[in-house]
């Protein structure tokens, strides 16, 4: 038998190369993404990034499905394994016949489980449609990830992720039966993605003892902290929350301010603190009122802090205080000296330091019998006496056990590395060089009884994870929930910022913290931790997600977590490491990074056979980092095949941030010999492949799939990197030119090719209505800003859509046209609202189009068109050569539909007919 029989796959091209759903695949991962703590990894730990698990399902499977002649069929096969096909939709949404018939697309979704937890198709019918077509025969999907894999490379697929982080790949691929090799540089990383598995796919004997010992933990730390009692009052009531903030000396009024952005405590209970001055002791009496009156709740919502400035309440002898920058105060402290940095044995501010720390609220819990159930009643209440002695015993108990727990790891004991600047703040603000500084005494003890548990359980391995969750659920930086009334997590962004005003658990917050368990089938796993440059480990298909232009700082946030396991990781893993290796981190953006990125690639490509893959996830926004991604391909030996663009990142209009909301996926095979090509020749064969690329997403629409104008931008984006990355070019070194130092602004060859492609793709993509020669003529932010405006007449105001509009139309600046208020949808600007704004250094300074913005604006202001006609006359060089060309971006301005546009279309409509009636 040939190799070509025992292989039938083996030079078939990939699925993923041809199509991907990637409508539907946005809209699931939007879903996985947007249920929170709901998601399977989330529990497991805190990491920042990780993809959908859906989205890593579908790679899987669209790497090793083969590419047939029937897209069609292809697509049916493909979505139904996935669950993300109707059928599959109905059994996940669980509704009936005639309910899945009434709703619509978006509410069959809503009403769905996730498509993560979808196990592959159950009836027999199914199997039979999948088999028929892809020549198998499985009745699971590990049973066709097997046959496929040694129908393509003759063996079981191994899969293998080098920058594994959460762990979103290797546990997937381990769920599919994938044989899987996860490595990560980060201990933190490796620690998480061995837990994923050893928690979630346990085998049921592992589950029920994991379930065992951690309640044992909880049981044996309630009943120490009851024997301290340290929760419980006199009337045997148990406190679960504690309310803290700073203080501060005001020098004006010689009082001790306790500082807070609100005073608020339960908007839903009406409880707020109220500040009352203590003339006596030069300081605030703080008084907890249930049922505040409306006046109250008004009075309660003005914080001591406001912009970062002290705002001290009144006082009998200063009733109208002045407000005064902190940092200023904090640089005059101790007579200019500034902050006194913390020693490593102090566990509370010592009484000259600039910030105190007070207590002022605790929430207290009883139990209370109604019949069969029992109500938990809670009521808030200042801090008495004999809650102060409480602390103070906290503190007395955690030093008695503090050397012994520390030489333990069980709580930390490392300074901070205060040599990187996004942490230098931590002794900068707050004199804190010590990571057990950002804990108070309670949470210190707490967490180290937590831990000193778990060391005795009969799981202590699969519950070293739970450290992290009590460090990240219990420290300073915890504020106060609004919504629902406990403390939230330590990191909230991926930025350590210390606040005024945080809460502390009780041992009974702590409990829902409880590290997830499930036995769900999988494969084994292997895990090491390791530099992706030293990989040894060959894999038939690699699938990464690496760090990227310092997105995320990861060795700086591991730090913290770190702190909490040291010791104990290197007890339960011998051979791995307790330290985040921050000068072996792949970091920034600069020469020496895309170097490390070249011999990482490099060595992958290595270590996989002649038809294996590669699939790079990227999310970043910036175009020229996509051309230096190309390049670091093209260097490491691979081509790109396809590129895909997911929406993988929920939107967050409450904060008004400006995220990457896609994940884009380049596919990429061995380059192997190539032939060297001129610029010229290079262009017409990009020209050749854009084109060939639309008409087969126009064929593919024809077979189900659905595209936006990104995805087809992105696409012919991809068909460039295709030419790029399949052949030499004359001239051009990409290792060269991704170690040149650029000046601002210069664009390297590799860049300028793929806008030149791009502009042969935009051509194709041209608004509806609007003049071709008129679009030939427009410039990269002209082009943008007319088909954003169709865009959002079709209901999209994601900001998400506009990054991915920008690349394909090479408009990097894309984001100074854009209106981002705070909870608002995202869109462009209108005439009106950009003003005179960026007439001359802006992304559409000096082009007819913001000249004629410009004139829309004087005439919608004015409501006389003159002013409007006089501004183009005035300003457009060879105004009467542009003339229609003006009347055309009129007419197209004239017909927006929107509501924020109704002002400036009719200013539009009639500028327009006055410019048609007074000719040139």
């Amino acid at each position: 038998m040939t190799e070509a029989h025992e292989r039938p796959l083996a030079e078939a091209p990939a699925l993923i190369e041809r199509l991907f759903p990637v409508a539907k695949l946005s809209a699931e991962s939007y879903k996985e993404r947007n249920s929170g703590a709901a998601q399977r990894l989330t529990g497991v730990g805190k990491w920042w990034g990780r993809k959908p698990l859906v989205l890593v399902r579908a790679s899987i499977l669209g790497s090793l499905l083969p590419a047939t002649d029937d897209p069609q069929k292809d697509v049916e096969v493909f979505e139904r394994l996935l669950g993300i096909d109707d059928v599959s939709l109905h059994e996940r949404s669980g509704l009936s016949t005639a309910q899945f018939t009434a709703s619509s697309t978006e509410q069959r979704r809503k009403d769905s489980r996730p498509a993560e937890s979808f196990e592959g198709p159950t009836d027999w019918a199914s199997w039979m449609m999948i088999n028929d077509h892809l020549g198998t025969n499985a009745f699971s999907l590990p049973e066709l990830i097997e046959e496929l894999g040694v129908r393509r490379f003759g063996t079981k697929v191994r899969v293998g992720d080098v920058f594994a982080g959460g762990g979103s790949v290797p546990f997937e691929a381990a769920r599919l039966g994938c044989e899987v090799y996860a490595s990560d540089l980060n201990p933190v990383a490796a620690l998480l993605t061995w837990s994923n598995q050893a928690l979630l796919c346990a085998a049921p004997a592992d589950r029920k003892r994991i379930e065992a010992a951690q309640q044992w933990v909880y049981e044996e730390a309630d009943r120490q902290i009851t024997a301290w009692g340290i929760e419980h009052d006199e009337q045997g009531r148990r406190a679960d929350a504690y309310l803290w903030c700073n203080e501060v000396l005001d020098p004006e009024t010689g009082y001790v301010v306790p500082l807070s952005t609100t005073w608020v405590i339960s908007a839903r209970e009406r409880v707020v603190a109220e500040l009352v001055p203590d003339p006596l002791h030069r300081r605030y009496d703080i008084r907890v009122v249930t049922g505040a009156s409306e006046a109250q709740m008004q009075q309660a919502k003005q914080g001591t802090v406001v912009a970062q400035h002290l705002v001290p309440p009144s006082t009998p002898d200063c009733p109208e205080p002045q407000r005064t920058l902190l940092s200023r105060l904090r640089a005059r402290h101790d007579h200019g000296r500034g902050l006194r940095q913390w020693s490593k044995g102090d566990l509370t501010p010592a009484p000259s330091d600039f910030l105190q720390e007070r207590l002022y609220c605790v929430r207290w819990t009883q139990d209370v019998r109604e019949g069969r159930r029992v109500r938990s009643v809670k009521s808030y209440e200042a801090v008495t006496p004999a809650d102060l002695e409480r602390e103070s015993k906290c503190l007395h108990l955690l030093r008695e056990r503090l050397e012994v727990w520390q030489h333990q790891g069980c709580i930390p004991d490392q300074p901070i590395h205060v040599g990187n600047p996004r942490q230098a703040y931590l002794p900068g603000v707050r004199g804190w060089t010590h990571w057990h500084h950002l804990f108070t005494p309670r949470q210190l003890l707490i967490g180290g009884l937590l831990a000193e548990a778990t060391e005795a359980s009969a799981a202590a391995q699969e519950l070293l994870g739970f450290a992290g969750k009590v460090a990240d659920r219990g420290s300073k930086f915890c504020v106060w929930s609004k919504l629902t009334y406990t403390p939230t997590a330590t990191f909230t962004s991926h930025v350590l910022a210390p606040v005024y005003n945080w809460s502390a658990r009780g041992l009974r917050l702590y409990r829902s913290l409880s590290l997830p368990t499930s036995s769900m089938s999988s494969s084994a796993l292997q895990v090491e931790l390791c530099d992706a440059r030293d990989v040894r480990t060959p894999c038939a298909l690699w699938i990464t997600d690496p760090p990227y232009a310092e997105a995320i700082p990861y060795e700086d946030l591991s730090e913290f977590f770190l702190a909490w396991y040291d010791r104990r990781l290197t007890h339960h893993f011998p051979g791995w490491y307790a330290d985040p290796k921050r000068v072996l981190a792949l970091q920034g953006k600069n020469a020496a990074f895309n170097t490390a990125m070249i011999e990482v690639y490099a060595n992958l490509a290595r270590h996989m056979p002649g038809n294996g893959l590669q699939i790079v996830m990227f999310t970043h926004r910036d175009v020229r980092l996509w051309a230096d991604l190309a390049m670091v391909m093209w260097a490491s030996g691979l081509k790109v095949t396809a590129a895909w663009t997911v929406a993988t990142e929920t939107e967050n209009r409450a904060t008004g941030a400006n995220a990457v909301q896609s994940t884009v996926l380049l596919v990429l095979r061995k380059r192997g010999v190539v032939e060297t090509l001129f610029d010229d020749e290079v262009l017409a064969l990009m020209e050749g492949e854009v084109a060939r690329q639309l008409e087969d997403m126009q064929r593919l629409e024809e077979a189900g799939l659905t595209w936006s104008d990104a995805d087809r931008q992105l696409a012919t984006y991809a068909a460039a990197l295709r030419v790029i990355t399949s052949h030499d070019i004359d001239g051009i070194d990409p290792h060269r030119e991704l170690l040149k130092v650029r000046a601002k602004g210069e664009k390297s060859p590799v860049h300028r090719l793929i806008e030149q492609a791009s502009q042969v793709a935009s051509r194709e993509l041209m608004p509806r209505g609007l003049d071709p020669s008129l679009w030939r003529d427009l410039g990269a932010h002209e082009r943008f800003y007319l088909k954003g405006l169709e865009t959002e007449q079709r209901g999209e105001h994601r900001s998400g859509v506009y990054q991915e509009l920008s690349k394909g139309f090479a408009a990097n600046a894309w984001h100074d046209l854009v209106r981002e208020k705070r909870g608002q949808v995202a869109c462009l600007l209108t005439a009106t609202e950009m003003g005179a704004r960026s007439l001359y250094t802006g992304p559409l300074a000096g082009t007819l189009l913001r000249h004629v913005l410009m004139a829309v604006r004087l005439t919608a202001r004015t409501a006389q068109p003159s002013q409007g006609l006089a501004w183009l006359q005035k300003e457009v060089e060879n105004f009467d050569m542009q003339h229609t060309k003006a009347i055309i971006l009129l007419e197209y301005l004239g017909k927006q539909p929107l509501p924020h546009w109704k002002v400036d279309a009719e200013a539009a409509r009639l500028l327009r007919g006055t410019l048609m009636n007074a000719g040139v």
